[in-house]
């Protein structure tokens, strides 16, 4: 792993992963990690490591049920790079095996809840990867060591879709926390580098981890048509930080952050009109115009909502709602963003 590799920022965040599992009953690895038994190849040719394969599966298993909209299928021509975020929780080891990927029922809700609102509108690839366990993010020793692991599995199926898959077209990359850490260093150690690749790559959704200055392979983007450029932005509830936030990120100025309703990096708040809807973990659109969001130091503060249901259901970190509670405006300034492609 390159020295300049964010990890001794990123793994500040586990303080923010904990709302998805109680901290205390983790089971974390016993024993510390051993490369001799980590240094195999993954085969992306076997379609048992992929999550997710457009023409292999279908993408209407993934659309929220009261989803009403008119599909085209002839105009399924971008493909999206999709990698997933961590599920690896009770595990005794330090990366998951090619054994739990079949029996992994939470990439099934990942794929359902975030790589779903490209669903219908583009092709998606999403594989499956020996992704780190969360405990890596607080030992650091051996979460260096894990999390290059996967980001090599990663390495592997982004190449495997490249030559075998995306054939010089158009493509996207989106992603969620641990699959965001990959992405960004895919992004900055093999696709910038290549100006074929970096050339196709017309959208980026870096979300759930904080992506900082730093990070200039790619600008950020600046409004709600834009192309050749990335998305980010970490949700909370007003008022709120995570741990450790002036420490680690000087306090969030050096995180680049957009309004994922307005598609803007400033501080103005969406009105609650342009918020289209959440979608549920019932695989439901509900509660339109119920949030007004802004970017505050890095991350996107959520106001009261409309919604009293909200109010009382919405704790202060909502990293594992980060696309759930956008859903509908990501998936329209989606098709905002490649009608741009037709103009060209």
């Amino acid at each position: 792993m390159k020295k300049n590799y964010n990890m001794k920022n990123i793994f500040f965040i586990f303080s923010a992963l904990c709302t998805l599992v109680s901290c205390s009953i983790i089971k974390h690895p016993s024993e510390n990690f051993i490369a001799s038994n980590n240094n195999s190849t993954l085969d992306y040719f076997k379609e048992s490591n992929w999550a997710f394969k457009s023409g292999r599966d279908h993408y209407e298993a993934l659309l929220p049920k009261n989803l009403s909209e008119e599909l085209n299928e002839d105009s399924l021509k971008i493909n999206v790079f999709y990698i997933h975020p961590t599920t690896l929780f009770y595990s005794n080891r330090w990366n998951s095996d090619t054994s739990d990927f079949s029996n992994d029922k939470v990439i099934k809700l990942c794929l359902e809840n975030q790589a779903s609102v490209f669903a219908g509108i583009c092709n998606i690839y999403a594989p499956y990867y020996r992704q780190m366990h969360i405990y890596g993010y607080i030992d650091t020793l051996n979460g260096y060591l894990a999390l290059d692991l996967a980001y090599n599995d990663v390495l592997e199926a982004f190449k495997y879709f490249i030559t075998h898959i995306n054939n010089g077209n158009k493509f996207i990359i989106a992603s969620h926390s641990q699959g965001t850490n990959h992405a960004e260093r895919l992004i900055t150690d093999y696709i910038h580098p290549n100006i074929v690749i970096r050339e196709n790559l017309i959208l980026t959704y870096l979300i759930g981890m904080p992506i900082t200055d730093k990070f200039d392979a790619i600008p950020i983007c600046q409004d709600s048509s834009q192309l050749n450029c990335f998305v980010s932005w970490r949700t909370f509830y007003e008022s709120s930080y995570p741990k450790n936030w002036k420490i680690a990120f000087r306090h969030g100025y050096n995180i680049k952050s957009v309004n994922p309703i307005t598609w803007k990096t400033d501080s103005l708040p969406n009105i609650v009109q342009q918020h289209k809807g959440i979608l549920l973990t019932d695989k439901r659109l509900r509660f339109r115009k119920s949030l007004s969001v802004y970017n505050h130091q890095g991350m996107v503060w959520v106001r009261n909502p409309t919604n009293l249901i909200l109010r009382s259901y919405l704790g202060t970190n909502y990293h594992i709602a980060d696309y759930n509670l956008f859903w509908f405006n990501i998936r329209e300034n989606l098709k905002l963003r490649l009608s741009r492609l037709k103009e060209n």
